[in-house]
């Protein structure tokens, strides 16, 4: 990905001040000015695979849905089961089109059975919020659109657990020390009241803050203190994408869109074709039936080149069998590769071809993750 974008920037996060003072290369990113890098790539990637990485991702979205019907109106608007849900536990999951397009892939937490907390991705929290609106029919239920007054800090890397305990009173951290993945808890910090989810996009340990603005720079300073003994530092976009990709994580207008199903995007697993209806779900079982015909696959260069979001994929033979989605160097793993949309009758180890700027290069499909961290 290149992280920057065509859009107009016209929206700060609570910490732009503090990223301009530390020199941080500032982009356009889905409408608001954001932190590219700091010191660099590479160095900004090994930091989080090796120490801790502090990241200000609060031009994400945050929706709440509440009511007595909250439950079941979800159901019928996303593709997981939301009733395995138990209060403070997540779930990831997509909303789709009538034809099985994705509107966008999303996370969401169970806090009670009448109320939930929804965390999409930044350039799509207004269409979500309108598609959510637009489909409430008569289920009784309170959609709010919070993104204005939250923001989020991503804590990622084997030392993170080290530094969010700063954050916390004694009885808060010996609390937080058990969090399982996918949780999210409610804490007071700075007087104000947040939630912490052990939840990422790195790959590696991590957790997700949500906090009121007012307090997004008391929580940024007072982490940054611990870099004495957890090495933490800011990380900018740049190597939030690289740590995605060796993970395989799929990133919103690159590896899925509103013309990918969530079957095609290899994201099966949290489909749930036995719950009742939901919006898409009989495209999706018709997709099923006929068999995909393309889908997401990661890859690693076995030649020379580095990949980029849309460059042609063709067979040995000169066919053309899709597109790169997401392409980068990988720096934990080596080499260069990513993720492309391909004819589904490619599988493991099988060899196609880039087109890198008029020039074939050789490349392996890999399976997912092409990295998993040894202790999570």
């Amino acid at each position: 990905m290149e992280p920057q974008d065509k859009k107009t920037s016209n929206k700060s996060t609570a910490l732009h001040d503090l990223h301009v003072k530390a020199k941080a290369r500032m982009v356009p990113f889905g409408g608001w000015s954001m932190p590219v890098s700091y010191e660099g790539t590479l160095a900004e990637h090994r930091t989080v695979r090796e120490q801790c990485g502090l990241f200000d991702v609060s031009h994400m979205g945050e929706i709440e849905v509440k009511g007595p019907e909250a439950t079941a109106f979800l159901q019928h608007m996303t593709i997981n089961d939301i009733a395995k849900l138990k209060d403070g536990q997540g779930q990831y999951t997509a909303m789709l089109k009538p034809d099985g397009g994705m509107i966008d892939d999303l996370i969401i937490y169970r806090i009670t059975d009448s109320a939930y907390f929804l965390c999409v991705n930044a350039s799509n929290s207004e269409k979500d919020f309108a598609w959510l609106v637009d489909n409430r029919g008569k289920f009784n239920v309170t959609i709010t659109n919070e993104s204005n007054q939250w923001s989020q800090l991503a804590i990622q890397g084997p030392n993170s657990k080290a530094a969010l305990g700063h954050l916390l009173g004694p009885a808060d951290r010996a609390r937080f020390d058990r969090q399982e993945y996918m949780t999210m808890s409610a804490v007071r910090l700075f007087g104000r009241a947040c939630w912490i989810a052990r939840t990422g996009y790195t790959g590696e340990h991590g957790y997700e803050l949500y906090m009121p603005n007012e307090i997004a720079v008391n929580c940024w300073v007072a982490l940054l203190e611990t870099t004495h003994t957890t090495g933490i530092k800011p990380i900018g976009l740049a190597a939030r994408d690289t740590l995605r990709l060796e993970a395989c994580y799929l990133l919103y207008g690159n590896d899925m869109d509103d013309t990918v199903s969530p079957l095609e995007a290899g994201i099966g697993w949290a489909v749930k074709l036995t719950k009742e209806g939901f919006i898409g779900k009989s495209a999706l079982l018709t997709q099923k039936e006929n068999g995909l015909k393309r889908k997401i696959q990661a890859f690693r260069m076995t030649g020379d080149g580095i990949p980029r979001q849309g460059m042609p994929c063709l067979s040995t033979d000169g066919r053309v069998i899709g597109k790169v989605t997401s392409g980068s160097v990988l720096p934990t793993v080596g080499g260069a590769g990513g993720m492309a949309l391909i004819d589904a009758g490619f599988r493991e180890g099988e060899e196609f071809l880039v087109d890198v700027r008029g020039k074939t290069k050789s490349a392996k499909i890999a399976k997912r993750p092409l990295y998993s961290a040894k202790v999570k």
